[in-house]
């Protein structure tokens, strides 16, 4: 029985490290993503960032669901603070905090 409890407990685990637990918000969802080239007539409005787990139960998370997290955090703060762009600044930290800087082009 605890040898089941124990697959059961780490299935359960691999499965969730994997899964995305962020949702873009109704004005992320209107934020874009883009590079430093393409935001050369827009203003700068000011910083956000994403933080999300990089691991759950001392797994490590799906490199791919961890960026998608933190964008989405970043579009998310972006909207609440006029902006409608984000552009990343800077490499992710090992403890999962991803910069961004926050633009307004439209």
């Amino acid at each position: 029985m605890r040898r089941v409890i124990v697959i059961a407990t780490v299935l359960a685990v691999a499965a969730l490290s994997g899964c995305a637990w962020v949702k873009p918000t109704a004005g992320g969802e209107k934020v874009r993503e883009e590079t430093a080239a393409n935001v050369g007539s827009c203003q700068e409005v000011g910083s956000a960032y994403g933080k999300t787990r990089t691991s759950v139960g001392g797994l490590p998370r799906n490199q791919d669901v961890i960026r998608d997290e933190q964008v989405t955090l970043a579009r998310n703060q972006a909207a609440r603070i006029g902006g409608d762009t984000i552009v990343q600044d800077g490499a992710p930290t090992a403890d999962g905090t991803l910069n961004f800087k926050v633009y307004r082009c439209r």
